[in-house]
């Protein structure tokens, strides 16, 4: 029997029954990479670790695999914070294969909700708080070359994506929140689990306070028990960053991979005020300036004033930045008290470990810049075949040495294996059934041929009972249910049901003509009155 806690079991559980999916799910070990956050001046950046998590769906056509889904996830692991930012999320449009009902509930968005929810309950920690962050930006393609070129993929638009992504979290709210913690966490603290709250945040560039809150899900709108954990216009990101409320802005924005407002941090970046040399720290700052404060940019608002300006939040264009906040009790209480322990503080209070009686071995960095041919994007982390020992690993996020459990349906490729797949799936087409079928076969293939593997992956038959949603809001297998698919459409009458006005006299005098062809109604030529001219 399956344990009802694994991946599959989740996933067999929420997709439509009867329906089979073959999933890949690739991974790396966890190895030190560059900080999220920038580090006050005079202070180091803290030690932060990252993981790469990849899916992969498919379905079987007449005897191919079909891929027809694919999410990443980058997990970034620090000591007093978990991040799970969703990096790359794409289709390519033969969901439509499988002949699923007019609105029924999409497949692919129940994936993401499923699978974002599995790492996040494998990784949460009573001592530490736990974030997942994303950015909705509409593009034709993300993932998969040449599927735009595929007349079944319906590429939604910058609101629509905004609203799917919504509702890809709100499950993972849910049901994070309802269980304490994790068993095997439970089982090594020797403790009581502790209770966890949720929150979630969402921030749209150019869009008020009533304009963001319709992109949440409906039955939150209606709901103020749920509504009240969604809090539009809003952003966590000064009580997640963990510096002092003096610490610069720019301390307190993370710096993830291909992220909108990454670049423009970076663009601010070249405002920065050098630091006085040693020998003039005891005299005031000339002129006024501070070091590592932006010079344009004072506040985490007129920061987000002016992401509204970017050429990638304007001109029509809407980008949503999401995050799903779970707060451990012990942590809420400790921030209540105290409010955020300042790194400078956290360094100081983080025990050595050593690897034996006596003996103290130093922290290992990998090369900041590693050798461009393992690369991918700079934000990657790098590391050699093997990744870093555990101990290594403990030294660099502090203890408790806690490690998540290990992934049963996960395909384990050191860093650099996994950025050449991935370099690999962008190098592929996608653009008709018969080609994709083969880029498919290709993709599986050559993951198998690195890991050592002929046959990898788990088949996944649903077992729910389908359920049609009604409502432009209801979603669909072709539907806005699924990232890159179509946009609602609007409910029109029958032309030939549309009443007509009775040819009259108004009650100025005045006849009332009507257009035959569009139903508008005009008046005649001959009717338009005129003004008598005052003499």
């Amino acid at each position: 029997m399956v344990d009802g806690s694994s991946l599959r079991s989740k996933l067999a559980a929420s997709l439509p029954k009867s329906q089979r999916f073959t999933l890949y799910h690739l991974s790396t070990p966890p190895t030190l990479s560059p900080a999220l956050y920038s580090a006050p001046p005079g202070q180091k950046p803290e030690k932060t670790t990252c993981e790469s998590h990849f899916l992969s769906v498919t379905i079987c056509h007449n005897d191919k695999r079909i891929q027809i889904f694919a999410l990443e996830v980058l997990i970034y692991t620090t000591q007093d914070l978990i991040t799970l930012f969703v990096s790359k999320a794409d289709s390519t449009g033969y969901l439509h294969l499988l002949k699923l009902p007019k609105g029924t509930a999409s497949p692919l968005r129940t994936i993401s909700s499923t699978f974002i929810a599995h790492l996040v309950d494998n990784r949460k920690r009573h001592d530490r708080q736990l974030v997942v962050s994303l950015f909705a930006r509409s593009q034709n393609q993300y993932l998969f070359p040449g599927s735009i070129e595929n007349p079944g993929k319906h590429v939604l638009d910058d609101r629509g994506l905004i609203k799917w992504w919504c509702r890809v979290l709100e499950p993972v709210l849910q049901s994070c929140e309802s269980k304490s913690d994790t068993p095997e966490l439970d089982r090594w603290l020797k403790k009581e689990p502790s209770h966890i709250t949720s929150k979630a945040y969402l921030r749209v560039p150019s869009c008020d306070l009533h304009e963001t809150r319709s992109f949440f899900p409906p039955h939150v709108r209606h709901n103020p028990a749920l509504l009240a954990k969604w809090h539009p216009n809003k952003d966590p990101l000064r009580d997640l960053a963990g510096y002092a409320p003096t610490a610069p802005e720019r301390c307190l924005i993370p710096r993830f991979p291909d992220d909108p407002k990454s670049r423009f941090v970076d663009e601010l970046d070249d405002e920065l005020t050098e630091p006085p040399p040693s020998s003039q720290t005891q005299e005031s700052p000339s002129k006024g300036k501070q070091p590592g404060k932006w010079k344009s940019v004072r506040s985490l608002d007129q920061f987000w004033e002016l992401m509204a300006f970017r050429q990638e939040c304007s001109s029509g264009r809407l980008v949503g930045f999401l995050w799903a906040v779970f707060t451990p009790q012990q942590v809420a209480d400790r921030l209540e008290e105290s409010g955020p322990i300042p790194f400078a503080e956290r360094v100081m209070r983080r025990p050595h470990i050593s690897d034996g009686p006596g003996t103290f071995a130093p922290v290992v960095q990998p090369p900041m810049t590693p050798p461009a041919e393992q690369l991918v994007d700079p934000h990657l982390p790098d590391a050699d075949d093997q990744g870093f020992s555990p101990a290594t690993v403990a030294r660099a996020i502090g203890p408790p040495t806690y490690a998540p459990p290990a992934e049963e349906t996960a395909l384990v490729l050191p860093a650099k294996h996994y950025a050449r797949i991935n370099r690999l799936l962008l190098s592929l087409d996608y653009a008709d059934l018969d080609i994709a079928a083969e880029s498919s076969e290709r993709w599986i293939g050559d993951v198998g041929i690195c890991a050592g593997k002929e046959e990898w992956g788990f088949e996944v038959m649903g077992e729910r009972e389908l359920e049609v949603q009604g409502g432009a809001d209801g979603g669909g297998a072709e539907g806005a249910g699924e990232k890159g698919k179509g946009v609602e459409q609007a409910h029109t009458l029958d032309m030939g049901l549309m009443r007509k006005k009775k040819r009259g006299t108004e009650g100025d005098g005045s006849t009332v003509a009507e257009d035959t062809n569009g139903g508008v109604n005009v008046l005649a030529t001959g009717l338009v009155r005129k003004k008598p001219k005052i003499t």
